[in-house]
């Protein structure tokens, strides 16, 4: 089997106990994850072969953080290790009118002040057909930048498959260079990539299929080399009631999944990494487009329904929702 390669930062998450705030909060719970390393574990979880790599400092929170990963069978033995500091991220869980809030604490981390020469790709990429990356990595710092440019230009120089998540985060763009001036280098990479989603307000009107292919056709005549382009449709209706679906657009059809309500959400963090990580498993296992997305939207709805930023599911579980649309008690 080959394997996946994904490449971010390894993160320590520590959220307010149920809905606390932070401000009145005395405890936190910690757990870990990322975006890429969130992807590792659910596509581990499928039974892909996944390598996760990173930058980390040599210390008992990382080796936590570790374990967090290998527990679901990630392969964390092409980690660096080296510098200060892992990054850190504080939550605190919305609740109806009340919005979700996230605190970064990650500048100056061991990942953020990695060199762009520090990891051989050569070797990384040997026996590897997929490699996945998101614009969060390239936001942390001019070095990070650097290093995916160096990941993408191998893996493509192999023939590897990239699939990239634009997963914008405006906060952390903050080294001097934006988003905009960095991102279309890096895309123009990609085989597969997350979509800007139409300028459509979802909780008043659904997008249609026009709309989809519009947005669709935008990106590809951006980015000749993609092939696919993914959207989630995310309909706010408060902290705790979202809908979600996707969609998938090829260049001809488009393909979107079923339309889930989340009435009571319990974790919205990580959804998309959850869809994407499902993404790829579908891709790699399934004929049928249609299935896939169909496949990406109820793994990444099932991830709402889990503490964490990990997505704890199997395949059978994501195909008895595909099939049953409920919540029935397995016996």
């Amino acid at each position: 089997m080959k394997k996946i390669i994904t490449f971010g930062e390894l993160l320590a998450r520590f959220s307010t106990i149920d809905s606390d705030r932070i401000k009145q909060s005395n405890h936190l719970k910690v757990d870990f994850g990322g975006a890429e390393a969130n992807v590792a574990s659910s596509l581990a979880q499928f039974g892909e072969k996944v390598d996760f790599i990173s930058r980390v400092p040599k210390n008992d929170l990382t080796e936590k953080a570790l374990m967090s990963l290998k527990q679901f069978g990630v392969n964390t033995e092409n980690i660096l290790f080296g510098g200060d500091r892992l990054g850190l991220y504080f939550y605190e869980k919305g609740e109806v009118y009340r919005s979700s809030k996230v605190i970064y604490d990650r500048s100056h981390s061991s990942m953020a002040t990695i060199k762009k020469d520090a990891i051989n790709w050569d070797v990384i990429f040997k026996d590897a057909d997929w490699f996945h990356w998101t614009g969060i990595t390239p936001a942390l710092s001019k070095a990070c930048a650097d290093t995916t440019f160096i990941a993408l230009q191998k893996a493509k120089e192999r023939g590897i498959k990239i699939s990239g998540d634009y997963n914008l985060r405006k906060n952390l763009w903050n080294w001097g260079k934006s988003h905009t001036e960095i991102m279309p280098e890096l895309l123009q990479f990609c085989d597969i990539m997350s979509g800007i989603h139409p300028n459509i307000d979802i909780t008043k009107q659904d997008a249609t299929k026009h709309d989809f292919k519009k947005a669709g056709d935008e990106m590809l005549e951006k980015y000749p080399n993609c092939k696919l382009i993914v959207f989630t449709s995310r309909g706010s209706y408060s902290a705790s009631h979202n809908t979600w679906s996707g969609t998938i657009y090829d260049g001809k059809n488009v393909y979107t999944s079923f339309k889930y309500d989340i009435t009571h959400m319990i974790d919205r963090v990580g959804g998309g990494d959850s869809f994407m990580a499902a993404l790829i498993y579908a891709l790699r296992n399934y004929e049928d487009l249609q299935y896939v997305v169909e496949f990406a939207a109820a793994a990444s709805t099932l991830k709402h329904l889990t503490k964490g930023d990990t997505n704890i599911c199997t395949v059978q579980e994501v195909e008895e929702l595909i099939q049953n649309k409920s919540g029935l008690i397995q016996r």
